[in-house]
């Protein structure tokens, strides 16, 4: 038998037993306010007091919690989830593609794209409006009514309609530049979609003019692209700010 006996070295201290639990209790309370979050829509106000709340709970054991930027701007959806609005939008998008596949002119003229924030429908010349005119061409206002009744489809619309020109100047007693021209044809869509039963609370219309060409004006074939009709079908609205409450 040896004369010392071999002492156990000296355990390190570990953690409190008690923090086991407070973790445990602190990645539940983690995974319950991230499945509050997924499962609600987004309120700037609420969610920054949530996150003020649960900052103040864990004080003593995280420094600081990561800043969230909430921006004023907010997207309020009108029809439903992300997913369901693209699957309208897209829907819409190929019915009126169809309605453009009746003549080589309106293939040519028509293309039809989804957005973000729902469609967007270019008619390009010579379908659209006579040179120097803002009167619907027979064939384009036809077109125009098909697509209406198309869009009537798509529930809480906001229509916008874009007027572009060339860059070739107009000055007449009726249009003084360009700018008048292109908001007087957005307008005449305007008043049409109106006439056939559109909401002229969902209708807006705007003249850009000449600038904002899709391509450079370097010959007629570019200037006729850029003389077109732009109507954007929108399914989301905004608000300047968060709302307060309920």
């Amino acid at each position: 038998m040896a004369d010392e006996e071999q002492k156990c070295p000296e355990c390190v201290e570990g953690a409190p037993e008690y923090m086991l639990t407070y973790g445990d209790m602190m990645t539940l309370l983690l995974c319950f306010f991230v499945l509050l979050l997924s499962m609600s829509s987004m309120d700037a106000k609420k969610f920054e007091l949530a996150a003020t709340s649960f900052q103040n709970a864990l004080s003593g054991v995280m420094e600081s919690l990561p800043t969230v930027a909430i921006h004023q701007e907010v997207l309020k959806m009108k029809l439903g989830g992300d997913d369901q609005n693209k699957k309208i939008a897209a829907d819409i998008a190929k019915r009126v593609k169809e309605i453009t596949q009746k003549s080589e002119k309106l293939k040519e003229a028509v293309t039809v794209q989804v957005t973000d924030m729902g469609i967007a429908i270019k008619i390009s010349d010579p379908v659209g409006f006579s040179v120097g005119s803002d009167q619907l061409q027979p064939e384009f206002e036809q077109t125009l009514l098909e697509i209406l009744g198309i869009i009537k489809d798509m529930p809480e619309r906001d229509i916008r309609v874009e007027g572009h020109t060339d860059d070739v100047p107009i000055k007449s007693s009726r249009f003084p530049s360009n700018w008048e021209l292109s908001a007087a044809r957005a307008l005449t869509v305007v008043k049409l979609f109106y006439q056939n039963g559109e909401d002229p609370a969902k209708l807006s219309a705007v003249g850009y003019g000449e600038f904002r060409p899709l391509i450079p004006n370097s010959d007629e074939g570019a200037r006729r692209k850029n003389r077109r009709i732009e109507i954007f079908v929108e399914y989301m609205q905004k608000m300047d700010k968060a709302p307060e409450g309920d």
